[in-house]
């Protein structure tokens, strides 16, 4: 994969950058003598590799200038043109107020311009989707199961990114979030660094979670058994204080016996007393019904009565006499019969209420007598309070023995993963010393490629070396030698740190371009602070390694330029220089507007 095409949807701020596949230049120059002695000139040398990096997929963050300076930037949309390796071009459009979102369109000619006539294949996918579909056109089989995005840091290194040769500044805080992708590109297991990683996270929450269940425990000097004995005698005790407390003739929890059910029973007992009055009322006027039926009709009153009548009425009176007895004594049986029912209803309904009120008054003075047994309330209360000292205590050895399984559980476990743990670390050192024997090995061939590049530029030996720390972790070192083969403290200069750093980037791309990796390689500002010789030992180098199909793209401001050996400033072949910048107003910089 090579950069090929950089363009916008405002040529006139941000123009067309195209590059070559062999070496390419980003020169800045520094035309206003007020400005040759500071360290930043604003151009864009470095924002150039942020646009780049945008356009491939980097995740938004609030602090990356696109978005900090949103208002400047929301109406631009970026096109990057990559060269993929089967020789075909694909195009990434992106834009500022959409960022999530990702076009994608693969073709066979170089340089097109697809922002007036936008025809996509993949047109404003989600953006992780969006990723996934450029991983599989790129087609980088050498860096699998990583995406294209992991090693693009190794081929855009910015200033931030010239203090360690493997850690990039982009770099998560944690060892193994990059770790074990450099030990895959070495060409070591990175599963095994992987699984190492994962093993110290297990034993580190397993030895938490002991101590957190320790510190819950308590005591230190007790075992499982001794506390499952304990739990036996403690239950012992607690039936035996149960079997005492049911003896008593009353129980608080269950009868909830206090003043207030005694204040309940009075009022039940005037309630079933009133109902009592209300019925023995009711049978009084039945009884009295059934009297006055008795007495009310006379029948020799009425025959005399009639029979005084039948001297004006002889015939009708005489008749309907004899009717009016006989009806008078069918409605009285009929009525004394009911009055008969209702008087046993009530009568039974009386019974029950007496019997009720009964019973109320004898739990009302049981219920007085219990509350006026201090002594008895007192021994009841006492030993339910030792009842419910005896269950806390049984509850906590219950506690501390369930604690104690899983101290045990836990402890079982993490002797397990430390013994899978000793294995991986074992199995790593044979990995490493395994291919630091084996001559084709992609390890020693970076290792080799490292070294002669150098050599070429700086003069100097260096090594690339991998080892285990105190830790067993594994742990990648690039430095330089002296003439005794020794350490020296050079690589902890800025520009021999930056030398180093490039010739790792370049190393491994040389070694790993015909398995499917990336073939360019962005250095900004590598010519700072190296004296001149260097600086035409590394000129040589990257255009040699150019010629080889590794695309180099370098950014250098003017005043960097080294002399060549009959005193003039070097300069690079026109064809070589893709853009140039200067600090002569806002036409100069990469974006042709006011600085932010």
């Amino acid at each position: 994969m090579k950069l090929s095409h950089l363009y916008s949807n405002h040529p006139d701020i941000f123009g067309p950058i195209r590059f070559q596949p062999g070496m390419n230049v980003v020169l800045g120059e520094i035309r206003l003598p007020e400005n040759r002695n500071r360290s930043t000139h604003n151009l864009g040398k470095t924002t150039l590799a942020r646009i780049v990096d945008f356009c491939l997929g980097l995740g938004r963050t609030a602090d990356f200038f696109l978005f900090k300076h949103e208002k400047r930037f929301v109406k631009f949309v970026f096109y990057l043109e990559l060269e993929t390796l089967d020789g075909s071009y694909l195009t990434i459009r992106r834009s500022v107020e959409s960022p999530s979102k990702l076009s994608i369109v693969k073709h066979a000619e170089r340089h097109q311009n697809f922002s007036e006539t936008e025809v996509w294949d993949h047109e404003n996918v989600a953006f992780q989707r969006g990723k996934q579909i450029i991983d599989g056109l790129l087609g980088l089989t050498a860096i699998k199961p990583w995406t294209y995005r992991e090693p693009l840091g190794y081929s855009l290194r910015t200033q931030s990114d010239f203090t360690d040769v493997f850690r990039l500044s982009r770099a998560k805080s944690k060892d193994r979030h990059w770790k074990p992708f450099v030990a895959h590109v070495l060409g070591f297991n990175a599963d095994l660094v992987t699984k190492g990683y994962d093993l110290l996270e297990q034993i580190d929450e397993l030895e938490k979670q002991i101590a957190t269940l320790k510190l819950e425990l308590g005591a230190t000097d007790i075992d499982l058994d001794q506390v499952r004995g304990l739990i036996d005698l403690k239950k012992k005790e607690v039936r035996i204080a149960e079997e005492a407390t049911a003896e008593f003739d009353f129980a608080i929890e269950d009868s909830a016996v206090n003043t207030k059910l005694v204040e309940e029973l009075d009022e039940a007992i005037v309630a079933l007393n009133t109902q009592r009055y209300t019925l023995t009322r009711t049978r009084k006027r039945i009884v009295d019904s059934l009297q006055a039926e008795r007495i009310q009709f006379r029948p020799d009153v009425a025959r005399k009565l009639f029979d005084e009548a039948g001297v004006v009425f002889p015939g009708q009176v005489v008749k309907e006499f004899d009717d009016l007895v006989r009806f008078n004594r069918e409605i009285s049986d009929e009525r004394i019969e009911y009055l008969k029912q209702e008087l046993d209803a009530v009568n039974l309904q009386i019974s029950d209420v007496a019997q009720k009120i009964e019973t109320s008054n004898s739990q009302r003075q049981a219920e007085l007598r219990f509350l006026s047994d201090t002594e008895s309330v007192s021994k009841f209360r006492e030993l339910n309070q030792r009842l419910v000292v005896m269950k806390n205590e049984l509850s906590t050895l219950e506690r501390q023995r369930d604690a104690l399984l899983s101290i045990g559980k836990k402890e079982t476990d993490l002797r397990a993963v430390i013994r899978e743990r000793e294995d991986q670390v074992e199995a790593l050192r044979a990995d490493i010393d395994s291919l630091g024997a084996q001559k084709d090995a992609r390890y020693l061939r970076i290792r080799e490629t490292l070294a002669e590049l150098c050599g070429k530029i700086l003069g100097h030996k260096a090594l690339v070396s991998t080892r285990l720390n105190s830790k067993d972790n594994i742990v990648f070192q690039a430095e330089y030698l002296d003439q005794s083969d020794l350490p020296t403290s050079e690589d902890e200069g800025k520009s021999f740190k930056q030398v180093l750093c490039a010739a790792f980037d370049l190393a491994v791309v040389k070694v790993l371009m015909e398995e499917g990796y990336l073939r360019f390689i962005y250095h900004d500002g590598l010519f700072e602070g190296l004296d001149f010789r260097k600086k035409l030992n590394l000129i040589d180098v990257l255009r040699h390694h150019a010629d080889l199909g590794i695309q180099q793209i370098l950014t250098v401001i003017d005043s960097d330029l080294p002399q060549t050996d009959t005193g003039e400033t070097f300069s690079f072949d026109e064809d070589e220089v893709i853009l140039t910048l200067h600090d002569e107003g806002a036409e100069g910089r990469l974006f042709r507007m006011e600085s932010w």
